[in-house]
């Protein structure tokens, strides 16, 4: 017999109560999430949007694609959160989809991501009626972003869009990438240093770094990853969060060194000429 869990109603009809009607958005997105939870059954196989974030300790950052431009939010205020959260929850996503044929989707895309009790992310992207998880899996569900973008969002910021929730599995469809959903490269800008690639097997890419100045130069740990499509390289999203330590390193003029990059949060790479960016220079590899 499947154990099933119950999303409750009791805590949805207390924070109603209590909760003082400042807009009717809000209240009406508060609403729709009891109504709706009240039909909703989740058993263990079905996953639910935002499951174990911490309003204690996180904020949601709302996330927007629209006209080739991705921007993004924050909501700090705990109850605008419950509220967001509870109606996230209630969404019964169903069966999922085996199979979404991305050239398709041309509407406004969302992403929502939270941080969980467990210190790892939560995170979710709407486009066109379907949900895509962190894993990669879709459903179809309906979501009304258009109320959710009537809280009180802070820190409007401008973003690549190969940072987006989830991207690197909306913007790949048999075995390739579709630059419909990447990024352009901007044009690169040295800063004296070069790079040259030496070996990669998989997820260990070794280069060979140079200061081809006369002066004392230094880098950082953070780099990213392009592929050409073409003619053009395009920024491509990482599979998993990408985290650099906040040091430099000095290189002295005319110094050569090897250092080894670590491309295993980018996970596993379709065929494709791609080139390591950082410090403004770059050096291209090929994956067969």
């Amino acid at each position: 017999m499947r154990k099933t869990r119950i999303i409750s109603l009791v805590v949805m009809s207390v924070l109603a109560l209590s909760l003082s009607v400042s807009s009717p958005n809000r209240t009406d997105i508060l609403s729709r999430a009891t109504t709706t939870a009240a039909s909703v059954i989740k058993t263990e196989s079905t996953p639910q949007l935002l499951e174990d974030v911490s309003i204690e300790t996180s904020a949601i950052s709302l996330w927007k694609y629209d006209n080739n431009k991705t921007v993004s939010w924050w909501l700090f205020e705990q109850e605008e959160e419950k509220q967001i959260i509870s109606y996230l929850q209630g969404i019964n996503l169903g069966d999922a989809v085996s199979e979404v044929d991305i050239n398709k989707l041309t509407g406004k895309m969302y992403g929502i991501k939270m941080g969980r009790r467990d210190g790892t992310f939560a995170a979710f992207t709407w486009i066109d009626g379907y949900v895509f998880l962190e894993d990669g899996t879709a459903y179809k569900a309906d979501i009304d972003f258009d109320m959710i973008e009537k809280y009180t969002w802070q820190d409007k910021n401008e973003m690549s869009l190969s940072l987006f929730p989830n991207m690197y599995y909306i913007a790949q469809q048999n075995g390739a990438w579709n630059k419909d959903f990447l990024a352009k490269s901007k044009k690169l800008k040295s800063h004296g240093l070069t790079l040259r690639v030496k070996n990669f097997n998989g997820t260990k890419l070794k280069v060979k770094l140079k200061n081809k100045t006369k002066k004392t130069l230094s880098y950082s740990e953070y780099f990213s990853i392009q592929t050409k499509i073409d003619n053009s390289w395009y920024e491509i999203p990482a599979k998993e969060s990408m985290v650099f330590n906040d040091i430099a390193t000095i290189i002295k003029a005319g110094v050569k060194i090897d250092k080894t990059y670590d491309l295993s949060a980018y996970g596993e790479l379709p065929a494709g000429k791609y080139r390591i960016v950082a410090e403004g220079t770059a050096s291209v590899f090929n994956i067969k």
